[in-house]
């Protein structure tokens, strides 16, 4: 899930018209990695009730950041779109850094 999602956000930074497919593949593979991420939550006995860990909060919101400018940046970025999708992979590499680390 996760290579589709870069996959797709690389084709619509690197194409100049980028296709909907691409776009369509973006968003419903962000929504399932977000689907899997609560049911690993619920694995590893992160209970219902309770507060999120700090690692999870930063997992999400990262993940979320990027499900929202990946595809903004790609269509709004005329020059130095490669500065924005290596951010955007900065971004990704920081929220699994924080998942595998539990910092």
């Amino acid at each position: 899930m996760i290579v589709l999602f870069v996959g797709s956000i690389a084709i619509q930074f690197f194409m100049e018209t980028s296709p909907k497919s691409a776009k369509i593949i973006s968003g419903v593979s962000s929504f399932l990695i977000f689907v899997a991420g609560m049911g690993l939550l619920a694995r590893i006995g992160v209970s219902h009730g309770a507060g999120w860990p700090m690692w999870v909060k930063v997992k999400v919101g990262l993940w979320l950041a990027v499900a929202a400018l990946g595809p903004i940046l790609a269509k709004r970025m005329k020059s130095n779109r490669q500065f924005g999708y290596y951010g955007i992979l900065v971004l990704i590499f920081v929220a699994v850094f924080s998942a595998i680390t539990k910092y």
